[in-house]
């Protein structure tokens, strides 16, 4: 059965969160909190606040500029930081993680604090290909491409927000699937009352996402875009489940030299297998061959190539992607 609390009391839980917080936020320097992870020149640590009236308090997670960034003067991380804190102010769903206030330290520096989650899919899957686990679970994908799905619609249709950096390490897992939450909105961008973006009418507009998620839309360059492009960067995120892997990286291995790149490229120079894979990104990868995947992923397999497909209107809407498994059985399956 879905544990999944209503979504009501969810939403009612992280107003009261965010409406609690009358006193200052005390948040101590990166040294006294456990590192939870790390993005591109961010690091998160976990933030274990005291009992209040002799209640326990749940953890925060606490995101923040790298130093390493911050004194290479990579100021425009911190820039991020602020407007993502601003974003998610603003926004107030069960499947988004919820927002619990932003400090600025005596250095300048701000510090994003947010709901904790235990773990982000990125690290299940990784943690999966290393103990050979074969692809996720086709119940567990279906409950993450179920809770997604409505955050997107949400972002979408009520926030008017194009993401624009999905990937598996931006969605956050609760317990055992026991709910999915979208996170990481820095690079977030407006879509206008029609649902689009003109980059050629909005020139200080830029889409920041990271290639090998994006859709071919975004690697052409193209200057009018729209919701659907989150939907293709979902359906790679549908391909990591099964692959364990980021798309087009799957003989990839990041430890391999120069020449090893040479050998498994047909003996292509290095110059040429980084043109190679450059014109892989925004297209679709091909599942791998080594799982056998039984009738149970036929659902998860559908979805991947509808999300996938090269032209946007040939995608389906986030709201349409969560109505097809309302009444699918494997959603209430442990």
């Amino acid at each position: 059965m879905d544990k999944t609390p209503p979504s009501k009391a969810l939403r009612n839980l992280h107003l009261e969160n965010v409406a609690c917080q009358s006193t200052p936020l005390r948040i101590p320097p990166s040294p006294f909190m456990k590192s939870l992870g790390y993005g591109t020149c961010v690091n998160v640590y976990k933030l274990d606040r005291s009992p209040r009236c002799g209640q326990m308090r749940s953890p925060w997670a606490v995101k923040r500029i790298s130093r390493k960034a911050r004194f290479s003067g990579k100021i425009e991380y911190n820039t991020r930081i602020k407007e993502e804190a601003e974003i998610l102010r603003k926004l107030s769903h069960p499947n988004i993680v919820g927002f619990r206030g932003l400090q600025k330290t005596e250095d300048g520096v701000d510090s994003l604090a947010l709901e904790c989650c235990q773990t982000c899919l990125g690290t299940i899957l990784e943690d999966r290909l290393a103990d050979c686990l074969g692809a996720l679970p086709a119940n567990k994908t279906l409950k993450m491409i179920f809770d997604v799905s409505k955050a997107l619609d949400y972002l979408h249709n009520e926030a008017k927000l194009l993401h624009g950096d999905l990937k598996s390490f931006n969605i956050l897992v609760k317990n055992d699937f026991e709910i999915c939450k979208l996170c990481d909105f820095g690079v977030s961008l407006p879509l206008d009352k029609d649902g689009l973006i003109n980059f050629r009418e909005n020139p200080n507009l830029q889409y920041v996402g990271t290639d090998i998620w994006s859709a071919p839309e975004i690697i052409d360059r193209e200057d009018v875009i729209d919701q659907k492009a989150d939907i293709f960067s979902f359906g790679l995120i549908i391909y990591e489940t099964i692959a364990l892997c980021p798309p087009h990286t799957l003989n990839l291995n990041d430890d391999e030299s120069e020449e090893s790149f040479k050998e498994n490229s047909n003996n292509m120079s290095v110059d040429e297998f980084d043109i190679s894979f450059e014109r892989a990104c925004g297209t679709r990868p091909p599942l791998p061959q080594a799982f056998q995947l039984t009738t149970e992923y036929n659902t998860v397999v559908e979805l991947f190539y509808c999300c996938t497909n090269e032209e946007p209107e040939d995608r389906p809407t986030a709201k349409a992607i969560g109505a097809s498994l309302e009444k699918n059985e494997l959603l209430g399956k442990k």
